[in-house]
């Protein structure tokens, strides 16, 4: 009787993915919009209303913004700063704010970089591309419940080999307590006093550097028109992979002041090379979003570099920086 039934539930399935599948015809002819790569806006503006990043030295969360400009198949640059919202979103931060002994004022986190990336290789390949088969008709709960159909079409994409180099620093709170024990120190004054072993002690740490690598960027631009229900289906991606060397020559280590008595930071331990990788994506739109996620390891103070980084932008507004307007004489 089990097999029975079960046969019987396995018979009426695979009735209904027949009459769900029958619904929508398996081909169908489309009209070719634009195919074109290379035809990409050059200045896109990033709005950053949130990012997270777990960083050793301080867990934080906050906005920021981004540029990136593209001249031709070239070059392209890319700047980008981010902040915390609010002490209450940098992890450190704020338990230096609450526990600290020390008279140091806690530093807020940021960051800033301005990255260059030269293209070596840039060059068109004949390729495929996968379009979702979407009509106004799966809106809302329908669309959420529907098995959407594909295609697969042939298309141009761009890809592009690419040398990065620029500039980046940052500054953030630090939990000294904590970084002196794991390196084995003691904080003491320039007589050799040593501070208080009971003290809560919280400085700040500024680095500054460069950062050298390589890139890889595919860009697809291409839009087709379906002979049926469908609306017109596009694909206009640029994401890039990219891995950087980071080396920063210039760490600077807040020295403490507890009632007045100074105690040199020269004491911890810090390092000046360092790695990530990283991709962003984002789309050839007047107004569209994009993404981006790192993974590396910063120097600055030794032990406390590892990081990942995850950023939603939107909205994202571009530009072709083309305004010339063609005249003819009458």
């Amino acid at each position: 009787m089990k097999r029975l039934i079960f046969l019987s539930i396995l018979i009426f399935w695979g009735a209904c993915v027949s009459a769900q599948e029958n619904t929508d015809a398996k081909t169908f002819t489309y009209e070719e919009v634009y195919d074109n790569p290379y035809d990409i806006s050059k200045l896109f503006i990033q709005v950053q209303p949130v990012y997270g990043e777990f960083y050793t030295t301080n867990i934080n969360a906050g906005f920021g913004f981004e540029m990136h400009y593209y001249h031709n198949d070239v070059f392209d640059i890319g700047a980008s700063f981010r902040t915390a919202y609010t002490s209450g979103f940098e992890l450190t931060r704020n338990a230096a704010i609450e526990n600290s002994t020390v008279d140091n004022e806690p530093k807020g986190y940021s960051f800033f970089e301005l990255i260059g990336n030269y293209h070596v290789v840039d060059r068109e390949e004949d390729t495929q591309t996968k379009f979702i088969l979407y009509s106004k008709r799966y809106e809302g709960a329908k669309w959420a419940a529907t098995v959407p159909l594909h295609t697969i079409v042939p298309t141009k994409m761009r890809r592009s080999y690419g040398v990065r180099i620029g500039g980046l620093g940052w500054s953030t709170t630090a939990d000294y307590s904590k970084i002196l024990e794991n390196q084995g120190k003691t904080m003491t004054t320039v007589e050799g006093e040593p501070i208080g072993s009971d003290e809560s002690i919280y400085g700040d740490m500024t680095a500054m550097g460069f950062a050298l690598g390589g890139s890889l960027t595919l860009i697809k631009n291409a839009a087709i028109q379906p002979d049926r229900i469908y609306g017109t289906l596009v694909s206009d991606l640029i994401f890039t992979a990219y891995f950087d060397i980071l080396v920063t020559p210039f760490v600077e280590i807040s020295d403490i002041y507890n009632d007045g008595v100074l105690y040199p930071a020269d004491i911890i331990d810090t390092s000046f090379l360092g790695a990530r990788a990283g991709m962003e994506g984002r789309f050839n739109r007047k107004v569209g979003w994009a993404y981006g996620a790192e993974l590396g390891y910063r120097p600055g103070i030794k032990g406390e570099g590892i990081y990942a980084t995850v950023k939603i932008s939107f909205p994202v507004f571009s530009t072709q920086l083309n305004y010339r307007v063609e005249s003819f004489g009458k």
